[in-house]
C-alpha cells in the first residue's frame, strides 16, 4: 500500500508540474532577465508561469541561455531532463535568495531531482557553469530589476 501511494504521488507531481497539455504550451516566449551570483551576471530566461515552466529548456538546441524557474511562493519543486538536450547544471533558490542545493542533471534523463525543501526557484545553467564561476551552495543570488551593482 506504502509503494502505490508513492507511485500515485510521484505521478501527480509529474502531471502536475511537468505534462505537457497543448502543442502552444511548447511554444512559449520567455522574456530575458540578468542574475548575479557573486561577482559573476549572467543573462537568462526567465520561466515564471506554470507554462513557462512547464517547458523550461526542453527541445533548445543550441542552448543560448540558462533558465530561472521562478515561484511566487516557496513550494517543493522537482525537476527532470525530458525531451532536454543540454545537459545541466542546476541550483535551487530559496525564499530569501540564497542557493540551497546545487545538483546536475543529463540530456533527456527521466530521473527525478527534488529540491532540498520548499523553493522560489531553481537557476539552469550550462554543465560546468557553476564550477567555473564558482557557485556554491549559501551564495546570494540577486535578480537584476532593472540593474545589478557588482559587489566587491
Amino acid at each position: 500500500m506504502k509503494i502505490y501511494i508513492s507511485l500515485i504521488l510521484a505521478a501527480s507531481i509529474l502531471q502536475g508540474c511537468y505534462a505537457m497539455t497543448s502543442d502552444s504550451e511548447f511554444n512559449q516566449t520567455f522574456e530575458l532577465v540578468k542574475i548575479q551570483i557573486g561577482t559573476e551576471q549572467q543573462q537568462v530566461q526567465l520561466a515564471d508561469t506554470e507554462a513557462k515552466r512547464r517547458q523550461g529548456l526542453m527541445g533548445q538546441t543550441p542552448l543560448q541561455h540558462g533558465m530561472l524557474l521562478l515561484h511566487q511562493t516557496p513550494k517543493p519543486m522537482v525537476l527532470w531532463m525530458k525531451n532536454t538536450p543540454s545537459a545541466l547544471d542546476v541550483a535551487f533558490i530559496d525564499a530569501n535568495w540564497r542557493i540551497v542545493g546545487l545538483t546536475q542533471m543529463h540530456p533527456f534523463s527521466e530521473t527525478l531531482h527534488p529540491s532540498p525543501g520548499p523553493v522560489i526557484g531553481a537557476l539552469e545553467m550550462p554543465l560546468g557553469w557553476f564550477a567555473k564561476a564558482q557557485v556554491t551552495v549559501g551564495q546570494q543570488v540577486s535578480l537584476c530589476q532593472p540593474h545589478c551593482r557588482l559587489q566587491p
